[in-house]
């Protein structure tokens, strides 16, 4: 009896133990999925982030230099390139690049950031474009394309050099024609080789020859007789000089003597007299009497000689400059109007401008006669006389006679 139970309560126990892992099993399931789901909500894919392609910027390197260029036809998109090579600066790191047309290639430098895209010289025909498309390939898979219009493929360094040449190569090549030498590179370098061996030989026999003649100079001072021979020579030849043309030197040295002295008076007479012309009254040319006082409260001007000199010459004021002019004389009369001139204020009280142009003219006249200065103030005084002739000239357009003048 006892044995049976016994051996009921150890199937018991071990139907116990066998489903105790399947129940676990089955209440861990349920968790199993709530994870599952949790980390799946969790987990919900974001909206598409913009690609490396449609974020890069790509910029021409300018290297300013002649034999290459680049323009941006479309921003990041097509550029127009001169030159064997262009390079290009990328804002997001590049992985590849291609270019699958053959005659030029493509390849990113260190760093990611620059492309290099070189040319064939053949490239683009001549005053031609050719196109070239350039694949970029970014670390995130995206790819962009670009439109590369090439020309002038064949331009590089020693290219642009060259081109500064060509002036000489063609003067040394039209020089090779003219003393018979072929018009190709071997003809100009024969051209050359013979110009220098010219020169070489021409050299040489200069050098030859100075040295001949240092060395008989040296000869020659070392031999007293030949100094003494040398002084004899040419004591002979200046004895020879003087009793030849002796009487035309000392002819001439008197003339040039002369000619001092009397241009020297001549200064002393010219400053005697515009002395003497300073000392006297405006008033004393006949021709403007008492209407002196109207010049001298217009410009200062006392004397004829101060009249004429502001009529010749101007007046001028000292600036922080220099001098400045307030006008220069009768270069800055207009016989058409006057009045807008530096004359204005003597036109106000003398409303005649032929009376007023006689004055000065008949002031500057007194200066040539009275005191000897016609060389300093005939060009003044024929400026005046021609601008009376023009101020008669408008009075008879205007009143159909000649205008009476004051003298």
């Amino acid at each position: 009896m006892n044995r049976r139970l016994l051996g009921t309560l150890a199937v018991c126990l071990i139907l116990l133990t066998a489903l105790a892992p399947a129940a676990a099993l089955a209440q861990s399931q349920p968790t199993n999925e709530t994870a599952t789901n949790t980390t799946a909500t969790n987990s919900t894919v974001a909206p598409d982030a913009p690609t490396a392609a449609e974020q890069v910027r790509i910029n021409p390197v300018s290297l300013d230099v002649g034999y290459q260029s680049v323009t941006v036809t479309e921003a990041d998109a097509t550029f127009n390139t001169t030159g064997e090579f262009v390079l290009f600066s990328t804002t997001e790191s590049v992985d590849a690049v291609r270019i699958q047309q053959s005659k030029a290639q493509a390849r990113v430098l260190e760093g990611g950031h620059t492309v290099r895209v070189t040319y064939d010289a053949d490239a683009a025909p001549p005053e031609q474009t050719s196109l070239y498309t350039l694949e970029l390939f970014f670390q995130d898979g995206s790819s962009k394309d670009v439109e590369l219009y090439a020309s002038d493929t064949e331009q590089s360094v020693a290219a642009a050099s060259l081109k500064n040449w060509e002036p000489t190569i063609e003067t040394l090549k039209d020089k090779a024609e003219e003393n018979g030498y072929e018009e190709t590179p071997a003809g100009t370098e024969e051209y050359v080789t013979w110009v220098d061996d010219r020169a070489q030989l021409v050299e040489g026999f200069l050098s030859e020859l100075a040295a001949q003649t240092i060395a008989w100079l040296i000869a020659g001072l070392m031999n007293p007789l030949n100094i003494i021979l040398a002084l004899s020579l040419g004591a002979l030849a200046m004895w020879r000089r003087r009793s030849k043309h002796g009487d035309l030197v000392d002819a001439l040295s008197s003339m040039a003597g002369r000619y001092e002295q009397e241009l020297t008076k001549l200064r002393n007479n010219r400053e005697k007299a515009k002395r003497t012309a300073d000392d006297a009254s405006l008033s004393e040319v006949p021709a403007i009497g008492s209407a002196s006082d109207y010049y001298e409260d217009a410009f200062g001007t006392k004397s004829p000689a101060q009249l004429a000199d502001l009529v010749a010459s101007g007046e001028a004021r000292a600036t922080d400059d220099g001098l400045e002019y307030v006008h220069r004389g009768v270069d800055d009369l207009d016989a058409e109007d006057l009045h807008g001139t530096w004359l204005e204020p003597v036109l106000r009280h003398i409303p005649n401008e032929k009376r007023v142009l006689n004055h000065l003219l008949e002031t500057v006249k007194y200066m040539e006669t009275e005191h000897s200065l016609g060389s300093k103030y005939r060009e003044t005084r024929n400026q005046l006389e021609t601008m009376l002739d023009d101020v008669d000239r408008k009075q008879t357009q205007l009143n159909g006679v000649a205008a009476p003048g004051d003298d």
